[in-house]
Formats: C-alpha cells, structure tokens, sequence
C-alpha cells in the first residue's frame, strides 16, 4: 500500500469513522434498476484527438447497433458533458437533441428487429470532471469508467449489460504512446503527432474501454505465447519489473485453477501518476504508478495483491461481466479471494490466511461502524456506493466458503463451467448458482440466500466444559446477533478440533438454530479446542476457554492464523505469564503475521515487564514485525521511547520501519528530536513515505506554530502522501483553531481526485457544522461520483457530530 495505505485496491472503500446518520446518507434511497433497452451496441469506434496542453478531447465515436424490438425511431445514448456538434446515421446527418445527460438521435426511418444501423457523433470535451483525467503538468491522461463515467468522455450505452467489440484510434503529440484495448493494427507518425489505433475484437463492456496517453517505456515480457506488456514512465524499467513481475506466475496459476485459459491475445499494465487504485480495462489494466517499487522500498514492500486483483478480473468482470451493480460481487468478490487464492501459491498458506483475516476484519468494521447491508443491495446513493468492504471483503469471504461447501474438485469444475457458459455475457448471481447445481449437482440457493442476500454474518458466543469422571466434553454455542422471524438462525456447518497429550480429534457439526450444545466422548482431558480450526467460516467469535488452552494454541496452533488468534486472549488475562508467554512465542514465530498480532497484543498490557518485552524486540529481522514493535513503543511512550526510536527515524535499511519510528518521534514530547522529523521531511523516498511520516510527526506535537507548515505541504504542488497526512493533520488542529475548517473547505476541491476525498474525509472529522454548505453542495452538485458519495457520508458525519454535541 502507499504511504497512508489508500486510493490502491481496484475501487476499494477504506471505511471511515461512525456516524450514524451514514446508512441513511448512503444507502436510503429508491431501489436502483438496469435501464430498458431498445438496442444492443455492437461495436464502438473511437476516432480522437488528444490536446494534452489545453485538457482537450475531441473526434467521432462511432457504436453499430442492433434494434431488440420492431419499429425503433429513436436512439438514446449516455452522454454527460459533451459537446456533440453533429450526428450521422449510415453516414447521412441524422437530427438530434442533448438534454439532461442523454443524446437522442432520431432515425431517418424505423428499424426492424435485428436490423442494424451506424451512429457517428463528432464531439469533443474539454477539463473533464471525471471520466478522463489529464495530470498535473499536461505530462499524461488517462480514462477511468466504472462505474458509469464512460458517458463523460464518449456517448454510450453507460452500463454494464452494453458489450461490444472496440476500436480506439488517438492521435497524441510526438514521442507519446496512447494505450487502449486489444491489438495494436496500426502506428503512424507524421507531422508532430502520433497516431495509435488499437482494436478489440472479443464483446467486453463499455465501461471497460480505455485510453491512457504518456512518455511511456514498453517493456516486453511473455507466457505461454500470450505477450506480456508493462508501460512506465520512461526511466523507471527496473521499478516496473520489481512491481509487476509476478504477472507470468498469476496468469499460469489463475489459468490452471479456473480451467480457463487467458482469455485474450494480450495483457498488459499501464502504470500511470494521479490514479486511485488499479483498474481492469480488458487486456490492458490501469494501475497506479505505485505499482513502480524503487530498489529500498522492495525490501520490506510489494503491490502483489494489487496486480493479482486485476488480472483475475480479466476473467471475472471482462470475459464474465455482472449484469447490473448490485450484483457487482461477481466481479470484486471473486478478484479479491483470487487475490488470497495467488497469496497462497505463491507465499504459502500462513500469507493467505493473514489476508483473509484483514479481509474479515474490515468487512466487520464497515458492518459495525458505517453500515449493513446484503451483498446484493439495490438502494444506494450511486453505484459507486456499493463498491465497498461488503462488496469485496465479505464477497470473497463468501467464494471462500463456497470453496469449502463444495469440496476443490467441484469447486474449479463450477468456476470452470460459469465461465466457460457465460464468456463474453454477463450474468447475476442466480447465474452462479445454476452454474454451481449444472456441473456439481448441488443445489446451493440456501447458501446464495443467506450469504448474498441476507444482510450479516453469525455473530458467536461458545463456552467449553468438561467432566473428568464421564471423560465427556461439550460446547455450547449461541447465535448473539438479532434472531427472529424475518431474521433467522444462521446455518452454516461447525468444525471442531480438540487436541490432547498425543491425540487429535476433528469433529464435523452443523448449526442449525439460535443455540446448540455438542458432546462428544474423549480420550482424556484435552490441551485445547479450535472452533473453524482451517479458518473457513465468516463469522465473530467469542470462546470461553481455560487460559491454558489459550497459551497451548498460542505456542501450538497448527496455523500462523490460530497463533494469531490466541494472543488478544492471552493479553487480556494479563501478568507476567502473559508478558513472558507472548514474548517467547514471539521470538519462535516463524510467520511475520501472526508476530505482529503477538506485539500488538504485549503493547496492549500495562506494566514496565511488557515495556522492557518491546524494547527487547527491536532486533526482531521482519521488517514488518520490526515495524509493529517499534509502533508499540511509540504508543506506550515512556521516557526511554525517544531514545530508542531517534536512530530507527535517522537512517534505516528498510523504508518502513524509518518511516514508523518518525511518525512515533511526534507524540513523544521530545522537542529535540522533532529535528529529525524535519529532516525526513525534505527527504526524497518511495511515494513520499518518509515526508508523509515527517508530517504526521510535526503535527503530533500540538505546536500551532506548525500550522503554516502544514497548509504549505498541503497545498497544490506537493507529493500525495505528505499532502493527504497534512490534510488530516490540519483537520485534527480544527478543534483549536477556527480558521482552519474554512480553509478546509477552500483547498478540498482539486484537480488529483485522490487529494480531493482525502480532504472530504478530513471535514467530515472535524464534526464542525461550518463546513455542511460546502458537503451538501458537493454531495448534491459534483459532476464525480465519487465525490458526491465521500461528501454525503462527511455530511453525514458532521450532522451526526452536532448531535451529540447538543446532547
């Protein structure tokens, strides 16, 4: 991730604080539905020229399309923010009128069924909103659709059900390459332009279509004849290997396991600045340029995940496309736990596991602190709305189980038949449970209506007993989340595994209702009991278990997961058994992963035996437990903590563990050390890292003096991550001094987007009413849709601040 770990997941919404008027804000609306359709586009042509200099678009789109119904007079595209200056129709002007985002052009006579006609429009857009971006210095542009901005830079069919072959033809300034879709059929220089015309030929959805224009190197690769194709900013080659080197090794994998080969005749990754995350265009991905990873920040830093996301959506979301929104899971869910499935091949088990912890965790965030919601959900504000924790999180979680329900074998023969029915279509989810029952015989729409479109997970209470005289153990178990009729008991199969002094005992169960009790007959008395011991069952779990057990699982879990697990509960029981326990394991653990929760959880107990522990792990050689030491340190602040973070924050081999310890230096107290703060401060680093520590650092100090210093780094011009972490900086100033939520509000509207909802976020923390005019209007007005949705949940949050505080 970068430097704040945001803006780099493929759309991914980080949740934000609490409010509780945010449900209402962002899902409490009008179910939303796919359009009627007179037409289907077949093909679309895009024939543009690129002003880079005067943020100018402008040529012909051309979409051949054919009538689904008799006596069609009219056509009606998506169109926002264009200005069409003609139209023709089978090359002869056609009459037409742009009003209230739509383009209506009437036919000069009315089609048959399946009769098939051309639409030209010659138009151009100038300073997009959204849709196209040109960056800062005229330097590059780039095209981002999903979810329907494809109409604010060419007029379409803006939803994703429209598939058709494409065409993109763009004629940029010399010494530029424009990257699109497909096949490259022809380049051609002349007269101090380019021209690059690509052609796709296999049906994909217009959202899909994209242009990306730059001084971009090629780097050539290839796997299994598929050519492999990396663009960078020229000068940084080595970067964009260190970054997507691990494209080869997916596209086999992800081949092998659907039983699909890629699809397509190429894939390639464009890496470009200013963009928010990844993007899955058909064989050519958008990806941040921080997927270009410098030497020092590829020790201790990879964007795997983020490569490994994209191209699984070449299979799920190119060549299989969810029909409409609410069933975008299709898409996000499956990348995502393709994602996970890819850690696993390629780290080993112990890194997939840790991610789907991460995965569960955030979802369970969202579902506490911002909203619930089924995964297929049809009222939001925007569609961007849903492509969120529940989206992708819990979606993957929900492929994972359905991995489990089914067993491998007839897991890949499902996932093999879906995509191999539906490629080059689109689906929705009742597609992949046909899907699933065609191949497997496996009627699953229990799992479907519990899993997708049920809102929740269980919610688990369990306790452990047992009866040395009968030798007999029991588990009790109870559903604690809201149960009733409209609201039933989760049901979901229960593996249970006991160990004792050279036996082990696996037992499958099934919850059927609220509450249940399970007893079983055993050896002896066991050392410990897992409830979902192989980690395949969503769901929050609280489990009453002698402490030694806890200590067993700890320093005996068969996964780096289950040792992960069992230091929360070993700190809370406290002491220096607790302290002496979590350090040893620690010291042992061979997965960096389950070390970090092992040090998050000795920080969190109290006494000077659990401060002289940290401080005798700063040798440990994983930079991201180092990492995790060093932030325990910080946030206990004892007086020995500056002393022993000041060289860490000076110079360090592994980028992250500098950048850590300067952000600690800042809530230190220790003003002779805020030097070095500064110092990192004007130090180059990988996407501004270091400087983004520095200013966290500066602004923890609490010195107003600073605050000049802040609005400067957050001003236009600066790097993102040091602007972004003074952003946040100045809106935790807000509470003392009142000039600041002004000033907020004056600097949030920029052209880099990502700056943008950073500091959208940040007003909606200050809870400062102040700044509602200026969120209700955006959340109203903005022509980006991802605007308005951060500025409706900032508004939301602010409205919800005000209430408590009149309380």
């Amino acid at each position: 991730m970068s430097a704040d770990g945001e803006f780099l997941g493929c759309g991914r919404r980080w949740s934000a604080a609490c409010a509780p008027g945010v449900q209402a804000a962002l899902l409490g609306k009008a179910p939303k539905y796919a359009p009627d359709r007179d037409f289907d586009s077949l093909h679309v042509k895009l024939d543009l020229n690129v002003d880079l200099r005067r943020r100018v678009l402008s040529g012909t789109c051309a979409t051949t399309v054919r009538a689904r119904r008799p006596g069609v007079r009219r056509l009606e595209f998506d169109a926002v923010d264009l200005q069409v200056s003609r139209v023709e129709v089978d090359g002869r002007p056609a009459r037409f009128r742009l009003a209230g985002g739509k383009l209506r052009v009437s036919l000069p006579r009315a089609l048959a069924q399946d009769a098939e006609t051309r639409v030209l429009a010659r138009y151009r857009v100038r300073e997009p909103k959204t849709g196209v971006h040109f960056t800062a210095g005229g330097g590059q542009m780039w095209s981002q659709s999903q979810p329907e901005d494809a109409r604010r830079w060419f007029p379409c069919q803006d939803a994703p059900h429209a598939k058709a072959t494409s065409e993109v033809r763009a004629r940029v300034p010399a010494g530029f390459r424009a990257v699109s879709n497909g096949v490259l059929v022809e380049h051609e220089a002349r007269g101090g332009r380019e021209t690059w015309h690509w052609r796709m030929d296999r049906p994909h959805s217009i959202y899909l279509i994209t242009l990306a224009v730059g001084r971009f190197s090629e780097i050539q690769q290839d796997w299994d004849g598929i050519p492999v194709v990396f663009y960078c900013e020229k000068g940084r080659e080595a970067d964009a290997r260190r970054g997507l080197g691990k494209t080869a090794k997916a596209l086999a994998f992800f081949s092998a396991v659907t039983g699909v080969r890629y699809p397509y005749p190429r894939y390639a990754q464009v890496a470009v600045a200013e963009y928010p995350g990844g993007m899955e265009h058909t064989t050519c991905t958008t990806q941040t340029d921080a997927c270009l990873i410098d030497a020092r920040a590829s020790k201790d830093h990879d964007l795997d995940l983020l490569v490994a996301h994209e191209l699984a959506h070449q299979w799920f979301g190119d060549l299989v496309t969810c029909t409409e929104w609410p069933h975008a899971w299709l898409n996000e869910g499956f990348a995502t736990y393709f994602e996970v499935l890819f850690q696993a091949h390629d780290k080993g088990q112990d890194e997939a596991d840790y991610e789907l912890l991460a995965n569960a965790r955030a979802y369970f965030d969202e579902e506490s602190r911002r909203y619930r919601r089924p995964i297929v959900c049809r009222t939001y504000l925007d569609p961007w709305t849903i492509f969120d924790r529940h989206l992708y999180d819990k979606g993957s979680w929900v492929v994972h189980m359905l991995r489990r329900e089914l067993g491998e074998a007839p897991w890949r023969k499902a996932i093999g038949h879906y995509l191999r029915k539906h490629r080059d279509a689109t689906v929705e989810t009742q597609d992949l449970a046909a899907a699933v029952e065609e191949s497997t015989g496996r009627n699953l729409q229990p799992f479907f209506d519990q899993w997708i479109y049920r809102a929740g997970h269980p919610v688990l209470r369990a306790r452990w007993s047992y009866d040395a005289k009968t030798k007999k153990g029991s588990l009790w178990l109870l559903q604690t989340q809201p149960v009733d009729e409209s609201s039933p008991a989760f049901r979901f199969p229960v593996d249970i595994r006991l160990v004792g002094r050279g036996w082990t005992r696996d037992f499958k169960e099934r919850m059927t209702d609220k509450e249940h009790r399970f007893a079983w007959r055993l050896p002896g008395e066991p050392l410990n009991i897992e409830l979902d011991p192989d980690f395949v069952l969503l769901k929050k779990l609280t489990l009453a278990k002698p402490v030694p057990m806890w200590l067993h699982q700890l320093a005996r879990g068969r996964k780096a997961v289950s040792r992960a697990l069992a230091a929360e509960p070993v700190a809370r029981w406290g002491g220096e058994k607790a302290v002496a326990a979590l350090q040893a394991q620690i010291r042992r653990e061979r997965f960096w992963g389950a070390a970090v929760e092992m040090i998050r959880a000795l920080g969190a107990i109290n006494g000077r035996s659990a401060d002289r522990a940290l401080e005798g792990l700063l040798d440990r050689p994983h930079p991201k437990a180092l990492r995790a030491v060093v932030a325990e340190i910080g946030r206990r602040a004892q007086s020995s903590a500056a002393r022993l973070l000041a060289p860490l924050a000076r110079r360090h081999a592994f980028l992250g563990v500098q950048a850590e310890a300067t952000r600690q230096l800042g809530g230190l107290g220790s003003p002779s050390h805020l030097s070095i703060a500064e110092r990192n401060l004007k130090t180059a680093s990988y996407r501004g890292v270091l400087a983004a520590s520095a200013v966290s650092a500066l602004s923890a100090a609490r010195d107003p003096r600073r605050i000049p210093q802040l609005k400067s780094k957050a001003s236009a011009g600066a790097p993102f991550a040091p602007r972004a972490a003074a952003l946040r900086a100045l809106a935790e100033h807000a509470a003392h001094d009142t000039t600041l939520v002004p000033w907020l509000c004056g600097h949030a509207e920029d052209r880099d987007e990502r700056v943008t909802l950073v500091a959208l976020a940040a007003l909606g923390s200050t809870e400062d009413e102040r700044a509602l005019p200026f969120l209700d209007r955006l959340a109203k007005s903005a022509a980006n849709p991802r605007v308005r949705v951060h500025a409706a949940e900032a508004a939301a949050r602010v409205k919800a601040g005000g209430s408590k505080a009149s309380l």
